[in-house]
């Protein structure tokens, strides 16, 4: 448990809430309420919810709305359960996230309670991954290169049609095919896969445009998988770009670039390091490939996303590289994923999820960068 300057207030479902989960330990579709203190941390649930709810994690003060004496008509409220509470710990000052919520603030305002809105991380500590954690990461990181072999399978066995689209036992090979087989193949790991990107040309063009229709041969196909452990709620990131047969050289190019980037950018982390100072040495080495960024129509064109993202209970989460503050730590998880963007010629994006040491980095799992797929 962090330090804590005054006592933390959340509400909402832990299955949707990271800092929530990352506290209690504790998954559930239903809302609840958890008070953090410097000697205790209060967890209430409904009735349906208690056994559960203290079998997850011994460690915790769990309590119902009925223990909390919170009267009938009002135990389908948050926040009568957040008074109640608060009047059983006998807090009267709190620190709540940015995202709580208005109408149980100003009746916890009503109630005498003082609150302090803290805006960035609510609980920073998520940052920094223990073991465990790491453990967790590895696992889905894991399952997500064995999703992303079946996916460079599929286009392996493909063959180019007439009119260069592919084609696998008698049928187009189509993003939406293979982002079928990449979550059927996630699943069966005990991960959710969602809306993984399968774009191909100028489609890939679109950072996070999950892609649509055939598959074509000496075009480039970004392929971003994400999905997240059904169990453990911890997530796992991946991209690769492959081209199937002969790309052409300005594709080859792009290659090159982004390949040379991401290992300028992993050759730089390590403890102690600037977030920002890796995002500029990354994008320095796009220019010097010559690629730099654009406008044209009003669309951004070239290297135009961060480095890189902390990724754990959230898919998105600290540390950043990009052009915030901020050094890197010892347990941080994070993505290295340079790429560039032309709606001429596609997308070309490298990304791996690594673990900060001392003195670089570590793979969470490793997976081929090749380009071709013969």
């Amino acid at each position: 448990m962090e330090k804590l300057t005054a006592p933390k207030l959340m509400l909402g479902s832990p299955n949707v809430y990271a800092d929530i989960l990352h506290v209690t330990g504790f998954k559930a579709p239903d809302p609840v309420v958890v008070l953090q203190t410097r000697k205790e941390c209060f967890l209430a649930v409904s009735r349906m919810e208690l056994g559960r709810a203290r079998a997850a994690n011994p460690a915790l003060t769990v309590v119902t709305p009925e223990e909390l004496g919170v009267p009938v008509a009002q135990r389908r409220r948050l926040s009568a359960w957040a008074v109640a509470l608060l009047k059983r710990a006998g807090v009267k000052r709190v620190e709540v996230p940015a995202s709580f919520p208005l109408g149980t603030a100003r009746r916890l305002e009503g109630a005498g309670v003082r609150l302090r809105v803290v805006e960035g991380a609510f609980i920073s500590q998520r940052a920094i991954k223990r073991a465990d954690e790491i453990e967790h990461l590895r696992a889905v990181q894991q399952s997500t290169v064995d999703a992303m072999g079946v996916a460079r399978d599929l286009i392996r066995r493909s063959h180019a049609g007439r009119n260069g689209e592919l084609r696998l036992a008698g049928a187009p090979l189509t993003s939406e095919r293979v982002r079928r087989a990449i979550n059927e193949a996630l699943l069966q790991q005990d991960c959710i896969g969602g809306e993984p990107i399968v774009a191909c040309g100028e489609q890939g063009a679109d950072p996070h445009g999950v892609g649509h229709g055939p598959l074509r041969a000496g075009e480039p196909i970004v392929i971003d998988i994400f999905p997240q452990h059904q169990e453990t709620g911890y997530w796992g990131d991946l991209t690769r770009t492959v081209v199937k047969g002969r790309p052409t050289p300005t594709v080859a190019r792009l290659y090159r670039a982004v390949r040379a980037a991401q290992a300028r950018g992993l050759a730089l982390v390590k403890a102690g390091r600037p977030g920002a100072a890796i995002h500029r040495a990354v994008t320095l080495v796009m220019e010097q490939h010559g690629f730099s960024n654009r406008t044209v129509d009003g669309v951004p064109e070239g290297f135009t996303h961060g480095t890189g993202h902390g990724v754990g209970l959230e898919i998105h989460e600290a540390p950043s590289l990009a052009r915030t503050d901020g050094v890197l730590h010892v347990g941080n998880v994070l993505t290295v994923e340079p790429g560039l963007y032309y709606r001429e010629h596609g997308g070309m994006r490298i990304e791996d999820t690594v673990v900060v040491t001392r003195v670089g980095f570590e793979y969470l799992a490793t997976c081929p960068k090749t380009l071709v797929i013969p």
